[in-house]
């Protein structure tokens, strides 16, 4: 096993380790979360992406792969961005410092993007793909209001239940704001998604 196959098993199995200590200390409502969907989508993703090339080699072979992958670190992206920016500020110290809360919101958002920044091969995306990109999290935002709205299931600790987070709950903020904060957050998404697009036309390896 490559030592790159060995850094994606590690991610993985801190990503597994995340997800089930958010399971395990509140309950399979942690499902409802954008971050351990992430998370899944992540570690899953990783362990793919081992046995793939145990098979078939090194993925900088396979563009089609590789624009997948991207699209992946995005959606894990966010999750460590509008935590940290929109989130964290508001929790309890005891929330914020802790073993699974950093797993799930910072070691292994950072260990996918510097994965993808730097062990993929450079200037493969397409012009477009940012915005395809943002499918991930519009398609659990609209999720995510339909279980607000009509099947309200409760989420555990969310004071916005059955909301998973306080910016899309249209009864408190109406739809006014809700819509405001999802276009902001996705325009943010696709600026971060070109800023990716950037960065990989210098950086990352020629093969």
């Amino acid at each position: 096993m490559s030592k790159t196959q060995l850094y994606r098993l590690l991610v993985a199995i801190l990503g597994i380790i995340g997800v089930s200590m958010q399971i395990y200390q509140d309950g399979w409502g942690m499902l409802l979360y954008y971050t351990v969907l992430s998370n899944i989508l992540v570690f899953s993703f990783m362990l793919y992406l081992v046995y793939f090339e145990r098979k078939n080699g090194p993925i900088n072979a396979f563009t089609g792969l590789l624009r997948t992958k991207a699209g992946v670190t995005m959606a894990i992206t966010i999750t460590h961005v509008i935590y940290h920016f929109m989130l964290a500020p508001l929790v309890e110290p005891q929330e914020f410092w802790n073993v699974r809360n950093f797993l799930v919101h910072y070691i292994v958002p950072i260990a996918m993007i510097l994965d993808t920044l730097f062990l993929d091969k450079k200037a493969v995306y397409r012009w477009f793909d940012p915005l395809l990109w943002t499918s991930v999290p519009l398609i659990y935002f609209g999720f995510a209001l339909l279980n607000g709205m009509v099947i309200k299931l409760p989420i555990p600790g969310a004071v916005d239940s059955p909301f998973a987070y306080f910016f899309i709950n249209v009864y408190k903020y109406g739809w006014a704001n809700v819509l405001t904060n999802t276009l902001v957050i996705s325009i943010a998404y696709i600026l971060v998604g070109y800023l990716l697009f950037l960065l990989k036309r210098f950086i990352g390896k020629r093969a």
